[in-house]
């Protein structure tokens, strides 16, 4: 979910399963509320897409926190590609970003370019696989990604300076968390995701 700027949320769902229960803890609290139809696919989605689009208005507003997110993103995209789910073709990765130009709105796409794996990160997401994911951040082209790798680090900017350092090449997602190293020292544990298809994570020569 890139919300503004290159910033948001990258989701994880470790199985078809664990997607339809995050979209469950949002669609059937919020169906209950609005005293729609659990069984019309019209009502479904227009509560999952003006959900979404609260989020998207307001991402700092009280009530909003990783979870919620992730249950109400898993909502929409499962409305959104319920068709391509029934035939088996649901899609890999999927994108939710703000619309361009002057009529605004919000895209929910298939991110088949995460699949291409272009030898740079699209997106760094502070988090753990095991647990949904986290606080992202996504780039349009190498240039914008080596940028702020080869800048100074920060609280709020750090994982793109670290796999900057480390890697010359990786797919095109790399997560990452602080882990404790031996005497109390902080490092970061990396992981990178595939989707399944051929992708290369190349360490960085050093002198």
């Amino acid at each position: 979910m890139d919300v503004s700027d290159g910033q948001g949320f990258g989701h994880t769902y470790l199985s078809i399963e664990d997607f339809d229960y995050a979209a469950d803890h949002f669609m059937l609290p919020a169906v209950k509320f609005a005293s729609a139809d659990v069984s019309d696919p019209e009502q479904r989605r227009e509560l999952a897409y003006d959900f979404l689009w609260r989020y998207f208005s307001k991402p700092d507003g009280k009530g909003y926190f990783r979870e919620n997110v992730r249950w109400i993103a898993a909502a929409a995209v499962r409305e959104k590609f319920a068709a391509e789910a029934d035939a088996g073709k649901m899609p890999r990765v999927v994108v939710i970003t703000r619309k361009s130009g002057e009529g605004g709105g919000i895209v929910i796409r298939d991110a088949y370019e995460f699949l291409e794996h272009p030898g740079y990160p699209l997106a760094l997401i502070v988090g753990k696989v095991s647990a949904g994911g986290g606080n992202a951040q996504f780039f349009a082209s190498r240039d914008a990604y080596e940028k702020v790798g080869a800048s100074a680090p920060s609280q709020e900017t750090w994982l793109p300076q670290i796999v900057y350092r480390l890697y010359a090449e990786t797919p095109s997602v790399v997560m990452g968390m602080p882990k404790p190293g031996k005497n109390g020292e902080m490092g970061v544990e990396c992981i990178a995701l595939g989707f399944g298809k051929r992708a290369s994570l190349v360490e960085r020569k050093t002198n």
